[in-house]
């Protein structure tokens, strides 16, 4: 498989995937979001010193794991 083709089916992969591939996307995106949670609970009990940038990563993480979590649900709901 040249390059060019290669390219053409990861394109097709995301264009217009498959119910198999909505559902591992979709599982996927679950991953990241319990990687999210777990990246939150590791910051908000690991330090000791809460700082106004353990806020922020906090709250980025907690957005991008509702964000992972809706887009997970979504991918995952079948046709």
């Amino acid at each position: 498989m040249n390059r060019v083709e290669l390219l053409s089916e990861i394109r097709h992969a995301f264009a217009s995937p498959t119910v198999k591939q909505k559902e591992t996307y979709g599982r996927f995106a679950h991953t990241l979001a319990a990687a999210a949670i777990i990246g939150d609970v590791t910051i908000i009990f690991g330090e000791w010193i809460v700082v106004p940038t353990s806020a922020w990563r906090v709250v980025g993480l907690t957005f991008t794991g509702v964000v992972c979590f809706l887009t997970g649900a979504m991918l995952s709901k079948g046709e």
